[in-house]
């Protein structure tokens, strides 16, 4: 390999993991203004969303696969203005091979009501994405390890 072939498989893989980054990102936007059809583009047709509370908690977990369960399950999902949250990722990890990719990254869901400002809850995300025939990263698995959560989200 050339020094210039280095480069470009360098700059190849820095560009994507921007691109994986950027659906990370987009899908917090999406979930916290209602985005509804941006939020299911992020998943793959056969993506599956799957949250996962911790022991205890008094939660019940729960898997949504494919385009029409995700639909459905951001269709019911509380929003701004109504609702105001923010879901917040740090420190992603990010691991590529070819056109799919394994994340980790920390969240928290921030919630303001008018009596209060709160972490609502917060855990890991375990992602694993696939890059589209369109170029675009899409997530085929998203895990939501909610390790702490309050149960009296607004709206629900």
């Amino acid at each position: 390999m050339t020094d210039r072939d280095d480069v470009l498989a360098r700059l190849g893989r820095l560009e994507d993991e921007r691109a994986v980054l950027r659906t990370l990102y987009r899908y917090c936007h999406a979930i916290d203004y209602g985005l509804e059809s941006e939020w299911v583009d992020c998943f793959t047709s056969e993506g599956v969303f799957d949250t996962r509370y911790a022991a205890g908690q008094g939660m019940e977990s729960a898997r949504y696969s494919g385009c029409g369960e995700l639909a459905s399950f951001i269709a019911q999902h509380p929003r701004a203005p109504k609702t105001k949250h923010k879901h917040v990722i740090a420190v992603p990890l990010i691991d590529l091979s070819g056109d799919r990719a394994d994340a980790s990254s920390y969240f928290e869901l921030l919630l303001a009501d008018d009596a209060d400002r709160r972490i609502f809850a917060f855990g890991r995300y375990l992602d694993r994405l696939e890059r589209c025939a369109d170029g675009i990263w899409r997530f085929s698995l998203r895990i939501a390890e909610i390790e702490s959560a309050g149960t009296d989200f607004p709206g629900r």
